[in-house]
C-alpha cells in the first residue's frame, strides 16, 4: 500500500512539475553547449548568463509545457474521430434533414427544429489519470431545412 501511495504521489507531482523539469534540463543542455564560449569570461558574468538561461527556459517551458502535454496526451475515441471527419469535410452542408437522419440516425432528444444534436464521442486525457471530456456534434439548418453549418463542442450547459 505504501509503495502504491508513493507511485501515485510521484505520478501527480511529476505531471505537475514536468514543464519545470524539462525547462531545467533544457537550460542545462544550453549551458553545456555554450560553456566553451564563456571560458575566458568573468565569473560574475558567467553566473548572470547561466541564471538568465535557467530562468528563461523555465518560463518558456512553463507557459508552453502544459498545453503541449495536454495536446499530446489527448486521445479521441472512434465516434469523435468519425464526427470530426464529418465536421472538417463539410460534406453535410446542403443536405436535407432526412438525408442527415439517413446518414447519422435519429438525433438526440435535445435537438430542435433548426438544430440536430448527436453524440460526438470523447477525448480522454491519459496524462491526467484518464480525465474524459464528452462532446456533442451540432448540425444547424437554414430556413429551407438544409444543413448550413456544423460544429463539435462540449454539450450546452456542460
Amino acid at each position: 500500500m505504501l509503495l502504491l501511495n508513493i507511485v501515485i504521489y510521484a505520478w501527480i507531482f511529476g505531471t505537475l512539475l514536468m514543464p519545470y523539469i524539462i525547462g531545467i534540463v533544457a537550460s542545462i543542455i544550453i549551458i553545456c553547449l555554450i560553456r566553451k564560449r564563456l571560458m575566458g569570461k568573468n565569473k560574475e558574468i558567467k553566473i548572470l548568463i547561466y541564471a538568465i538561461i535557467i530562468i528563461l527556459c523555465i518560463l518558456i517551458f512553463r507557459y508552453l509545457g502544459y498545453s503541449v502535454m495536454l495536446y499530446l496526451s489527448e486521445k479521441p475515441d472512434k465516434v469523435y474521430t468519425e464526427m470530426q471527419k464529418f465536421n472538417d469535410s463539410k460534406e453535410l452542408i446542403g443536405l436535407s434533414k432526412e438525408e442527415v437522419i439517413a446518414l447519422l440516425g435519429e438525433p438526440m432528444k435535445s435537438s430542435t427544429d433548426d438544430m440536430y444534436v448527436y453524440d460526438a464521442g470523447t477525448l480522454t486525457n491519459y496524462l491526467f489519470l484518464g480525465e474524459r471530456e464528452f462532446y456533442d456534434f451540432y448540425i444547424f439548418f437554414d430556413e429551407n431545412n438544409r444543413v448550413k453549418s456544423t460544429k463539435i463542442d462540449l454539450p450546452r450547459g456542460g
